[in-house]
């Protein structure tokens, strides 16, 4: 019984990490412009050797755009402080900005 307690879990974990997140970090066709990144986005830090309930939360304080001004790398502010991360690995989360 507590073997098929902890498959449901691991099944909805999946589920969730490959329906819910992907759909976060949309990925149009490369001609069309995507919006990028900005100052005070709430994103989730994906890590893949993670469970993602132990996935971090940050807010972009920063962003670093390339020579044709796309935001590839952007700094982040979490509980452990500030780090760099590329934009790949990263979900905005759909949070509405307060005025």
């Amino acid at each position: 019984r507590w073997k098929l307690l902890q498959q449901y879990v691991q099944h909805f974990w999946k589920r969730w990490q490959h329906e819910y997140i992907t759909s976060l970090q949309q990925r149009p066709k490369w001609c069309t412009a995507s919006k990028n990144l900005e100052v005070g986005d709430i994103v989730l830090l994906r890590e893949n050797i993670m469970k993602p309930s132990q996935w971090k939360m940050g807010r972009v304080t920063a962003t670093h755009p390339g020579k044709d001004d796309t935001v590839r790398v952007v700094t982040i502010k979490t509980k452990d402080g500030l780090q760099k991360r590329a934009v790949n690995t990263l979900a905005r989360l759909p949070v509405e900005k307060l005025p």
